[in-house]
């Protein structure tokens, strides 16, 4: 058969769904989960769900990273990664600050995103007990959308280091230009066939 013949659809809700489990899919060596517009926490159910897809398949996840202000602690996969480098009670300002990423059309701009990143952990570390998206709303809007891009990408990290430990190999891949969206990165993970 063709592999567009060899097919399952799951209706469920996405955090009852245990891949390793579904009817028909024993005689599959290949999964692949392919989402767009799987919103905030959905993400991370996903990613929970590919990495309990059983070690005798060969596993491909591609998924268009959206929404992160609609993250939640309760779901997050790469809560291991983020309790390195945050506070877990910062993780709801962090998911906040990445919503400045999507509210301003900017051209292309110069700014290290990593000191950015850096002044933003250093600001939490000294001043835990502030409301720092208060402080930070008197920024320019370029320096509130880089600070976005980084509370993305430190939530994207923390989902991609989850996916290794779980023995996947993993990359980012922007897979339109940023003047077309500013959700415009994917994540990629593959995991072979356990030997």
């Amino acid at each position: 058969k063709q592999w567009y013949q060899r097919r399952v659809a799951i209706t469920a809700g996405i955090k009852d769904i245990d891949v390793s489990g579904v009817p028909g899919l024993g005689g599959y060596k290949r999964v692949c989960f392919a989402c767009k517009h799987l919103c905030g926490g959905a993400t991370d159910l996903a990613l929970v769900a590919a990495a309990h897809s059983g070690q005798h398949t060969e596993t491909t996840v591609l998924i268009a990273l959206c929404c992160h202000h609609l993250c939640s602690w309760e779901s997050y996969s790469g809560k291991d990664y983020f309790i390195t480098h945050f506070k877990p009670e910062e993780f709801y300002t962090l998911s906040s600050l990445s919503a400045w990423a999507t509210c301003f059309k900017l051209e292309t701009l110069q700014v290290d995103n990593q000191k950015v990143l850096n002044q933003l952990i250093e600001s939490f570390q000294k001043h835990p007990e502030s409301n720092i998206i208060q402080e930070h709303l008197v920024l320019d809007r370029t320096l509130q959308w880089h600070i976005g891009r980084c509370a993305k990408n430190a939530l994207n990290d923390g989902r991609a280091q989850f996916m290794l430990n779980s023995g996947f190999r993993v990359q980012f891949s922007k897979y339109v230009n940023i003047d077309i969206s500013p959700e415009n990165t994917a994540l990629l993970c593959f995991k072979d066939v356990a030997s």
